[in-house]
């Protein structure tokens, strides 16, 4: 970073010299003018420049810097073109009454013809193409060739590809599949980290590729992946790939709702058996697997003393008949080393395999069991469990080769929690399933065994007051506490039936108390979410005339808490909602 004393202003003949605070090389490209004397304005120093601008993250604010001076245009440029996002639309969109892109192509088009015109690729570090690509003349593929729109748009990517320098991340994310010409650039670019592709759900034959090597890849994302829509092989991605960290796949959910096992994971980590590699992965997350487990070699395919974050959503489930079969394999296959140094687990299964799981490791800080929403398939829709015991379970009772039902799962809840407050004292993040009714007893003992708790969500009859605060004193770190409801359950409908204020005031006149003074967000149910504030000390007290200490007029006038209501999407950052869903992002968090 340059001397900010450089960009102060020097006594010289500004109609002979350009003013030392501007670019030379960006003089004459700028759209925007500079200081023509210090009289009509002074630049501050480029180091505060540069604090302010890496405080933005608007593409219209950038852009709009950009055109206000020569100064900001040479500054604010390579932030604007830093990541760079194009979508796609397979229909005409319509602003104003005028298509998107009037009087010329589309914008995807259009971004795209300036990154392959211009200069400003040598900015670009993030690149990501996405949307819905409108293909003509698709029965050429059935005649063995690729229609004339989809190559041009692969060799138009190409040439944009050729003039990213310092391109790390790339996304295709695109309806239609990336070619060879495509790859062949990636495979241009070691500087290439991270790498997301998504593949064809539409079953039209297409040519496959072999994806190049990537050596340098910490990052591979690949979803939509359907075995009978030619998807691309990754396999020697991953066998070559000795830095890769983050893994994330997932599978298209057809096959697991019609019971099609045609997903064989040889096809992916074959070649990683065949040359014994083990890859280092650090996280990793699988959706929607619907595959036989052969015990042919996969589960040594990563290298559990790297593991430290684990994501299994709707895979591995066996109590629907429909893929009983083929699941059922995993539990009895299953001979994979326990990853010693798991820090993360995140699921909605909860069976005695995951019990097992978390008594031969230790030290887990984060845990989110994933409510299924109301209707899918799985056994979280289950009874009321009993309450948890809080004995040290053993794992010689699991029941390794019969199907996970109901009752199971309700048996379940005691030997997780005992699992838990045994080995796993330094959890700072837990979320419980939805069916687990908790005893206060219950809560006690997970408490006094947690006591490092910064976020936590369970279900239970709500507690008198007096022992939530006991409960509270034991977790002094807690910031968050979300109680679950399950939907249209009685519970539920009492909550629904009564005025949201009424919660508002209720949660006001209780959490001033010092036993909550840490605590910042609290939600009942899926609904009602609060923003917790300041105590706020009364004008005034009431004295014996206004009825007793529990009366409403004693309550409204005594010490309070400000409570405000908030969206859930304002809530949506907290881990412990935001990790509570079944929808895939195929971004690593």
């Amino acid at each position: 970073m340059p001397d900010p004393k450089s960009a102060r202003p020097v006594h010289v003949n500004l109609q002979n010299r350009v003013p030392i605070t501007s670019p030379h090389h960006s003089w004459f490209t700028s759209p925007a003018r500079s200081h023509t004397n210090i009289a009509k304005g002074k630049e501050l120093p480029l180091n505060l420049i540069a604090l302010i601008l890496s405080h933005l993250d608007d593409v219209g604010d950038l852009a709009r810097l950009t055109r206000t001076s020569r100064l900001l245009y040479y500054m604010t440029l390579p932030r604007l073109y830093e990541e760079v996002t194009l979508r796609s639309y397979a229909d005409i969109r319509y602003v104003d009454g005028w298509p998107a892109g009037y009087g010329s192509a589309s914008p995807f088009a259009m971004g795209l013809n300036t990154l392959v015109s211009r200069t400003v690729t040598d900015y670009v570090r993030k690149f990501r193409v996405v949307g819905d690509w409108k293909e003509h003349d698709v029965e050429d593929y059935a005649k063995g060739r690729v229609p004339d729109n989809s190559m041009m748009l692969q060799i138009a990517m190409r040439a944009a590809m050729d003039k990213m320098k310092n391109l790390e991340a790339f996304a295709w994310e695109l309806s239609t599949k990336p070619l060879a010409t495509l790859y062949q650039a990636l495979m241009a670019k070691p500087s290439i980290t991270s790498f997301t592709l998504r593949c064809q759900t539409k079953r039209i034959t297409r040519p496959t590729t072999v994806i190049p090597p990537l050596p340098n890849l910490v990052t591979l994302v690949v979803y939509d992946i359907d075995p009978l829509c030619s998807p691309d092989d990754i396999s020697l991605v991953l066998v070559h790939a000795k830095k890769l960290e983050n893994l994330k796949m997932h599978w298209n959910p057809r096959m697991r709702e019609t019971g099609e096992g045609s997903v064989n994971l040889l096809d992916y980590f074959g070649r990683c058996v065949a040359a014994r590699h083990m890859i280092p992965i650090r996280r990793m997350a699988l959706y929607n697997l619907y595959a036989r487990n052969s015990g042919d070699g996969f589960d040594h395919c990563t290298d559990p003393a790297t593991t430290e974050e684990i994501t299994v959503i709707n895979c591995m489930g066996s109590s629907d008949p429909t893929t009983v079969f083929l699941d059922e394999t995993w539990r009895v296959n299953s001979k994979h080393p326990v990853p010693r140094n798991l820090k993360m687990m995140r699921g909605d299964l909860a069976d005695k395999g995951l019990v097992d799981m978390l008594l031969k490791i230790r030290n887990i800080e984060r845990m989110y069991l994933v409510n299924r929403p109301k209707g899918s398939k799985s056994n979280s829709s289950a009874a009321t469990p009993t309450s948890p015991s809080t004995v040290t379970p053993t794992p010689n009772g699991s029941a390794a080769n019969t199907p996970v039902t109901p009752q199971q799962c309700k048996g379940v809840a005691g030997d997780f929690l005992a699992a838990i407050q045994t080995n796993h004292p330094t959890l700072r993040h837990l979320l419980l399933a939805d069916i687990w009714q908790l005893s206060e007893d219950a809560l006690f003992q997970l408490c006094r065994s947690c006591p490092n708790l910064e976020q936590l969500g369970f279900a239970a009859s709500f507690p008198a007051l007096d022992v939530l605060r006991k409960i509270l004193a034991l977790v002094p770190k807690l910031r968050v506490l979300r109680l679950l409801v399950r939907p249209e359950s009685e519970l539920a409908e009492k909550l629904a039936s009564m005025d949201p204020e009424m919660h508002q005031f209720a949660l006001a006149t209780e959490l001033w108390r010092p036993q909550y003074k840490n605590l910042r967000y609290i939600s009942l149910g899926e609904d009602l979410h609060y923003r917790l504030g300041e105590v706020l000390r009364p004008a005034k007290r009431v004295n014996g005339s206004g009825g007793g200490e529990n009366s409403f007029n004693a309550l409204s006038m005594g010490m309070m808490r400000r409570v405000i209501p908030v969206p859930r999407s304002e809530v949506q950052h907290i881990e412990i909602w935001g990790m509570d869903t079944m929808e895939f992002d195929p971004k690593f968090p």
